[in-house]
């Protein structure tokens, strides 16, 4: 992979989440609607998809380059996890607890959910929070259940990628059977992103051909959006499949729309090989804000774990305030202002937090619990 490719990647990761953050900031309960979004409430779902097609192209790169070693990439990808996802669960129970003692009327309704707390918490930190048909919310944290999917993508890919013969059959089985229907349907548009790695690399795409992908990606995703293609689509699949033949259609949560995270997933994929067939025509635009690009984009798991609980408090929290306009302000910039200062001793710190959790593997490996990885 190129570093202009890495460098657009980046960028398109950083826009990725800041779209799911004003998604979420445009609902009415947090500052009224704000007009000027239009209609991007209806592309959290699709921001999630393009999430996981940069992880599958992500874990591809490193596993091909990087982390020849089960143990090296198991705990790169803890690291990488919990060192953002810890403090998300206790920065989401900080201000939960403070907020709706502030003004409950914020956290009464269905986003918030705070029956069995310490169920809920342990199953999101372990990350069986989707599990077969649960959906475990980690109180007013919704963006948190996509961790969920996307840990056991890495066991399933790891399984599949460092073993080899029954060995592999076996642990990629028995996780899928572990985690169930629901999860295993949407894995195949983050191996989308698997696909799109193997393909750039190959450089078999054509420049011709790359500008088709890259533009025709975008147009297509426009024409999608302009003939509702989501809602139709899921409207097909509740009517023509039998979602609840394990139960209720809602059980499938999120996997409900599959169909439509198969074409947003798709869509990603070709835009990526085609802006890698055609990269080196922006490099003069890229790689003077390069680095710009990578601090911000730095911020990206902060934002998507962090934004959701600090709305619903800083909502909370300016209740009494008159002036419509700012709130809002308070209310979005407050939250940007939080998730910067957060991220610079949490995701930027991803590097200390491997090593600690390295020590950790090292003195339990020392202490017998397990044994030497060859």
């Amino acid at each position: 992979m190129n570093k202009v490719t890495s460098i657009y990647l980046d960028f398109l990761r950083l826009m990725t989440a800041m779209v799911v953050f004003l998604m979420h900031a445009s609902y009415p309960r947090f500052t009224g609607g704000l007009p000027m979004l239009g209609n991007l409430k209806y592309l959290g779902n699709d921001g999630v998809m393009v999430f996981f097609v940069l992880s599958g192209f992500v874990i591809a790169y490193v596993t091909d380059r990087k982390e020849s070693r089960v143990v090296d990439y198991g705990l790169s990808r803890l690291a990488r996890l919990y060192s953002v996802a810890l403090p998300a669960v206790v920065l989401t129970i900080i201000l939960d607890y403070i907020g709706s003692s502030i003004s409950y009327n914020v956290y009464d309704g269905w986003w918030f959910e705070c029956d069995n707390p310490i169920w809920r918490i342990t199953a999101n930190l372990l990350f069986i929070n989707e599990l077969w048909f649960s959906s475990v919310r980690l109180f007013s944290n919704g963006p948190f259940w996509s961790l969920g999917y996307e840990f056991w993508y890495y066991v399933i890919f790891g399984a599949a990628f460092y073993f080899e013969g029954r060995k592999r059959v076996f642990f990629v089985l028995a996780a899928m059977l572990l985690v169930g229907p629901k999860i295993v349907l949407l894995f195949p548009v983050w191996l989308l992103g698997v696909g799109a790695y193997r393909i750039t690399i190959a450089a078999t795409v054509g420049e011709a051909l790359g500008w088709l992908l890259f533009a025709g990606s975008i147009a297509g995703y426009a024409a999608f959006q302009t003939i509702d293609g989501p809602r139709a689509l899921l409207a097909w699949s509740t009517a023509n499949l039998d979602f609840g033949f394990f139960g209720t259609g809602q059980k499938w949560s999120f996997a409900a729309s599959f169909l439509n995270s198969y074409v947003v997933g798709i869509l990603a994929a070709a835009h990526f090989i085609g802006f890698a067939a055609v990269s080196h025509r922006f490099t003069r635009i890229l790689l003077p804000i390069s680095g710009h690009i990578h601090y911000c984009a730095g911020f990206t798991f902060s934002i998507y774990l962090f934004h959701y609980p600090l709305l619903q408090f800083l909502t909370a929290a300016t209740a009494g305030m008159a002036d419509r306009g700012g709130r809002n302000a308070v209310i979005v910039f407050g939250t940007l202002a939080v998730v910067h200062a957060l991220g610079t001793v949490t995701e930027k710190r991803k590097t200390e937090f491997k090593r600690i959790i390295i020590t950790a593997y090292g003195i339990i490996r020392r202490g017998g619990l397990l044994r030497p990885q060859e």
